[in-house]
């Protein structure tokens, strides 16, 4: 079990751990309860990350790494291929990882500035912490920049694992943490990215940027609050 994260040092508002959203309005967290009710109900009983083959698992597992964080709407990079400042600090190898993980549906292109990127790396300073990653995101579902911090000292040590690999997949929309062992538990578990996280992102880019995940009644009943948004991911060191 990872301890709290300190961030202090990082470029953000506050400390805080693990994922942050802010935005305009909280009406629409009262309705998006009601929309996951019923997920949350047939989930009973079973691992937060234990997804079978079934649609409705891999629809849940979607909704909760990424359409929760929207009222219930996908949030993905509109336009392919993402552009990515790897700053001399990310390898080429490690961010196109997603892209084969994700069977050719996410692709990058690697720009010499950060001015030209919509993904961009920098070093951040901070205790107990690998990485951190900001994603800022319109409430029509896309993503419109990623600021990637990583601790210079930790990041490629014994104490973090694969941390570019982990920060590169929120920047593609995993917005959350996974528990099922694999890289994208907060302090990066095995390394591995597990088979309901790939299929997760070839599934959030074989949808639209903003494409409801429920039934035509909730649509209709769904507040939604508008505006841009932005989630933070603090990542801490393996204890």
């Amino acid at each position: 079990m990872s301890r709290p994260a300190s961030s202090a040092g990082f470029d953000h508002r506050g400390p805080f751990q693990g994922t942050r959203v802010s935005g305009r309005g909280r009406a629409g967290w009262r309705t998006l309860a009601w929309l996951l009710l019923p997920l949350a109900l047939l989930a009973c009983g079973k691992k937060k990350d234990d997804v079978s083959g079934n649609p409705d698992d891999a629809t849940r597992f979607l909704i909760q790494h990424n359409a929760r964080f929207n009222d219930g709407h996908t949030v993905r990079w509109p336009r392919l291929p993402v552009r990515v400042f790897a700053n001399n600090i990310a390898r080429e190898d490690e961010v196109t990882e997603w892209a084969r993980a994700s069977g050719g549906r996410v692709t990058f292109a690697f720009v010499g500035s950060a001015s030209g990127s919509d993904i961009r790396f920098r070093f951040g300073g901070g205790n107990d912490v690998c990485g951190l990653t900001t994603v800022v995101y319109d409430t029509n579902g896309e993503i419109k920049s990623v600021d990637i911090q990583v601790v210079q000292d930790v990041f490629r040590g014994p104490q973090c694992v694969r941390t570019v690999v982990h920060e590169t997949g929120h920047a593609i929309g995993f917005l959350d943490h996974t528990d099922d062992g694999g890289l994208m538990d907060d302090d990066g578990g095995s390394g591995v990215i597990t088979g309901p996280v790939a299929n997760m992102i070839r599934n959030l880019y074989s949808l639209p940027p903003g494409t409801f995940l429920g039934s035509e009644e909730r649509r209709q009943t769904l507040e939604r609050r508008t505006g841009r948004r932005v989630v933070t991911i603090v990542d801490p060191i393996r204890r």
